[in-house]
């Protein structure tokens, strides 16, 4: 019961008292603690990372009254724009409309257990099970089986409909597995690997001068073969995210994998450019932590009528998070399901199918743009960022003539499979999809030994030989 998974629930309980034909009683059960019941200094420790919340992120959270305005809003930082650096260069790029928010995962979480708790706890139409794991749905008879992890109790809990929000190894997502052969689901990692350190944000220096607060900071090729983006945090913190594509591992210097602070610091005195960092904090924060990766979901529907159920956010479409999407998406997927509600006047059998109909497409897309948005030939990508740059100033003097660049346009509210049919006729995400797969497979099959040194120099080769052997037959032959 991520953010996605709390807001479903408080918009089921918001449709009791409105004279509906169903009365919605809900029980989340969450794998940890309630994020809800801690105090401000419990959550301080329990920082994550910081995620972007726009348009459609902001849309759904705004549909529930006083949930942004009285909790979210308190918990997180207004971004006006962003600051690129190319080498210790800074271009800034302000928003003229700034509608864009970063806040902790955690923090976040947190918020919206506490309006949930608020609310509805004294409802009678809400319960909450903490520190219980879901181990498996019997969609036969519709109810899930669970672990306490605190007293070791299993049990069952029956359900008329169930809501699959339990994240990318879902176990209500392996019920449509075993139940519907014509399922299609991969689970894949993002082909990244990357580290985070909560900084004090006045350390940050760009040429003595404080980094500007009100700004999202991003960092291509800092340190070489990493990029990195840096987010304001509450509190005077920034969330500091460096990392590296799989394929660029056996390049990266080896300081970068010490368990030595001090090497590590030295490394980034010695390797980052764009602004000055507390180095020893970051090395000390840096070899405390394993590389972490995230998961990605693609699945052909979202939907089980026959066990009553939908998998939404993560459980659906868990995604990279170069384009800043993931956490947004899932938020309008409950905001979809209950305007589907409305819509189908709470029939099920309607709603389902069409909940399905509906966000699968915006699932995949955000997917696919997360993954194919940003080209990992660095040639490809200057001629992309061109192209975007191009556009943006031919869009700005002829708006009516020259598209907004797709991917500009989703912070602005597009929808996701909009920007990918855009970007797919533009020819933008088949040619960067064709360079990464070809790149994630050469990786695969150099580190499973499937194929010994670099076959392009042998292909050349080959070629060279056959063209060289074609020739000479042709000379024999009277013909060249």
């Amino acid at each position: 019961a991520g953010p996605a998974g709390l807001l479903a629930a408080i918009k089921l309980l918001m449709r009791n008292g409105e004279k509906k034909a169903v009365d919605y009683s809900v029980e989340v059960v969450e794998g940890s603690e309630d994020f809800g019941s801690l105090e401000e200094a419990g959550v301080e420790k329990k920082r994550s990372w910081m995620i972007g919340l726009s348009h459609h992120g902001l849309t759904a959270l705004k549909s529930v009254p006083g949930l942004y305005e009285d909790y979210v809003s308190k918990v997180g930082v207004k971004v006006d724009g962003a600051v690129i650096y190319v080498g210790s260069t800074k271009i800034v790029a302000k928003d003229e409309n700034p509608n864009n928010f970063v806040v902790d995962r955690n923090y976040i979480v947190r918020a919206i257990a506490r309006f949930l708790n608020d609310k509805f706890k004294e409802t009678g139409k809400l319960s909450m099970r903490y520190n219980t794991r879901v181990n498996f749905v019997d969609g036969d008879k519709k109810r899930v089986f669970v672990t306490n992890s605190e007293t070791g109790m299993d049990e069952y809990l029956p359900y008329d409909l169930l809501l699959g929000c339990d994240g990318v190894r879902s176990a209500v997502r392996a019920a449509l597995v075993a139940k519907h052969r014509d399922f299609e689901c991969s689970v894949s990692d993002i082909f990244a690997k990357f580290k985070a350190a909560h900084l004090d944000v006045d350390q940050l220096l760009h040429k003595g001068v404080p980094i500007e607060p009100n700004l999202s900071h991003v960092f291509p090729g800092a340190p070489p073969k990493f990029n990195g983006i840096a987010l304001v945090e509450t509190g005077g913190k920034i969330n500091v995210n460096m990392g590296f594509h799989k394929n660029h591992e056996t390049e990266i210097p080896q300081e970068v994998f010490s368990e030595d602070p001090k090497v590590v610091a030295q490394f980034f005195r010695d390797h980052f450019k764009p602004f000055t960092l507390p180095y020893d904090d970051l090395a000390n924060q840096w070899v405390k932590q394993q590389w972490s990766t995230t998961g990605m979901v693609h699945c052909n529907f979202y939907h089980s009528l026959k066990m009553s159920l939908i998998i939404m956010g993560d459980a659906a479409h868990a995604t990279s998070p170069a384009i800043g999407q993931g956490m947004n998406t899932a938020l309008a997927d409950a905001l979809a399901f209950d305007e589907l509600l409305d819509k189908h006047g709470d029939d099920l059998q309607k709603v389902l199918p069409a909940f399905s109909e509906e966000r699968v497409k915006e699932g995949n897309a955000l997917s696919a743009l997360s993954l194919h948005a940003y080209s990992l030939s660095p040639s490809q990508q200057f001629r992309l960022i061109l192209a975007s740059m191009v556009r943006m100033f031919l869009h700005g003097y002829f708006p009516s003539l020259v598209a907004i660049d797709p991917l500009v346009a989703i912070g602005k509210g597009e929808k996701l499979s909009k920007v990918y049919n855009d970007l797919t006729h533009m020819g933008r995400l088949p040619a960067v999809r064709t360079v990464f797969e070809n790149i994630q497979r050469r990786h695969f099959e150099k580190t499973t030994g499937m194929v010994i040194g670099d076959p392009d120099k042998r292909s050349t080769f080959w070629i060279i030989g056959a063209l060289f052997a074609v020739s000479a037959a042709a000379a024999a032959n009277g013909i060249a």
